[in-house]
């Protein structure tokens, strides 16, 4: 839990969601003995409301006012941190999201956490795709107490280190086990190899069964148990949400392309879609930095 000693929370007052984002935070903050959380709300676009920051300086500062002040008494009624942790609270108004990735692109931002709900899955997809750092989403009601953790891998370094954050997870709960899920396809053109389909699937899982050794073999997991399945399906988005379902998941781990700027902006059909659908807390894991090299592009600027 050491690498999340900075976490960012936003919030976008408009319902529940906001209160379990922040009931997370605490534990997750309390977990990692984070040193800092922010609390974040961007306001609407320029274009949402025409002339709206421009036209009428007193509604714009009436609207200011009154989010910090809704912001201020969440954060009071719902956060309850480690001792010494350092709150910030902030509202961007007039840029909306493209304010708030100017905010990640120059900040220490190591973990993104927000609620999501039926009113904000795209902006909580586009947050994932594009945050330059790992990103937790949690639905509405949903408890903090995690006890049952999945993560996914294709044995990829992108998900080893998913693996690592989840083994991390477990150890802070101190928890026995941890889950981990591999999904694959069959490929089109299997039957022309004169393997039996059946015998083709024993074979595949066997030799995945033998890379996921490998990879734990370079993970410390302490006293924890490692249990592996290894799923067939034509959509490992949908296998993966129902491996959760029927372990009874409550906290799901995922790992994300973000070697370079391009891989970090599109995010994995897998992952898009688990973000998009799941009713489980998932945290996305990105390496820190991941894609600023692209938003200092969009931006403009240099690092500061």
């Amino acid at each position: 839990m050491k690498r999340f000693k900075h976490l960012l929370v936003h919030l976008d007052l408009q319902g529940n969601h906001d209160r379990a984002a922040i009931r997370y935070a605490s534990a997750v903050s309390r977990l990692g003995r984070s040193q800092k959380v922010k609390f974040v709300h961007t306001g609407p676009t320029a274009t949402l409301f025409d002339g709206f920051w421009e036209d009428s300086p007193a509604r714009t500062a009436a609207w200011l006012r009154q989010a910090n002040k809704e912001v201020e008494g969440l954060v009071q009624r719902h956060f309850h941190g480690p001792a010494g942790c350092q709150l910030q609270l902030q509202v961007l108004g007039g840029a909306g999201f493209r304010d708030l990735l100017d905010q990640l692109r120059r900040g220490t931002t190591d973990l993104i956490i927000v609620g999501k709900s039926e009113t904000n899955v795209a902006f909580v997809e586009k947050l994932v795709r594009k945050a330059p750092c790992s990103v937790m989403v949690v639905p509405s009601g949903r408890s903090v107490a995690y006890h049952r953790i999945l993560v996914t891998t294709d044995f990829s370094d992108d998900s080893t280190r998913a693996l690592e954050v989840a083994v991390a997870f477990a150890k802070a709960r101190k928890l026995k086990q941890v889950y981990c899920f591999n999904g694959y396809e069959i490929p089109y053109g299997q039957h022309k190899t004169g393997i039996p389909r059946d015998q083709f699937r024993r074979e595949t899982e066997a030799w995945r069964q033998k890379r996921f050794e490998a990879v734990r073999q370079g993970i410390d997991f302490g006293g924890l148990t490692a249990n592996f399945v290894c799923r067939e399906s034509p959509v490992v988005a949908s296998a993966i949400l129902k491996q959760a379902e029927h372990q009874k998941i409550d906290l799901l781990v995922m790992g994300a392309r973000g070697k370079d700027a391009l891989a970090a902006a599109l995010l994995g059909s897998t992952t898009a879609q688990v973000v998009r659908e799941t009713h489980i807390p998932t945290l996305v894991v990105k390496p820190k930095g991941a894609g600023r090299d692209l938003l200092d592009l969009l931006f403009g600027s240099s690092r500061t």
